[in-house]
């Protein structure tokens, strides 16, 4: 094994990524018995604010750049059973093969306090249609529906108010109540069935390419409002 290190030795990189700050701080422990020198990040956001425990990529187990392969082994170990008490029987969740891969719903709707929410609700049900979800498929279209004409309405006040190229954009960030609202009644049961069904590291696709190709819409669209002004 290698030497342990104070905690702000060297680089650091990450050897595991939990779903909640209990199982991180439990690998912590085990690292530590082993003699390495880990430490656990993300931690107090993801207790704060259990929302964002996908947006912001889980709680992160990190030890010295030098100590990595041994972690990884004593992980491995670990989760192979090595570390259990005699007669005690190895215990954890099953989770199903995930087909294709979706977008991440809890950064959807972050990217939504500036894309507006029919963005967030949009992916939403790309996602159920990927995952051939027919449940609750009338609620999803209505809140599309919905914030598809709260958004146009948000738009047309703030355009009165202040055209210009950007204007979506601030109606966007001005229906941030709205948008908070859509996500703890309706949206974040979405991203509960995909922790539930695949687990906290199921697959997800890049927001990256919708992302951009809807903002660079959302910029034309504020441009030609404000042409016709």
């Amino acid at each position: 094994m290698s030497e342990p290190a104070e905690p702000g030795d060297g680089d650091v990189v990450r050897v595991a990524t939990c779903e909640s700050a209990t199982e991180a701080h439990l690998l912590r422990g085990v690292l530590e018995s082993a003699g390495l020198a880990p430490r656990v990040a993300d931690a107090h956001t993801v207790q704060a604010n259990a929302w964002m425990t996908q947006a912001v990529g889980g709680v992160r187990v990190l030890v010295p750049a030098a100590q990595a392969r041994d972690a990884l082994q004593v992980i491995a170990q670990f989760h192979a059973g090595a570390f259990q008490l005699e007669g005690e029987q190895a215990a954890g969740p099953t989770y199903q093969v995930q087909a294709s891969p979706v977008f991440s719903p809890d950064r959807a709707a972050l990217l939504s306090l500036v894309l507006t929410p029919v963005f967030g609700a949009a992916v939403q049900w790309a996602n159920a249609a990927t995952l051939r979800d027919g449940a609750r498929r009338r609620a999803r279209w209505v809140w599309l529906i919905v914030l598809t004409l709260a958004s146009v309405g948000a738009t047309a006040v703030m355009h009165r108010l202040n055209p210009g190229p950007g204007v979506i954009f601030r109606a966007s960030l001005a229906m941030s109540a709205v948008t908070l609202v859509w996500y703890f009644v309706s949206g974040q049961d979405q991203s509960r069935a995909l922790l539930a069904t695949y687990g906290p590291r199921f697959q997800r696709r890049s927001l990256v390419v919708p992302a951009g190709l809807v903002a660079l819409l959302l910029l034309a669209a504020g441009w030609s409002l404000s042409e016709l002004a």
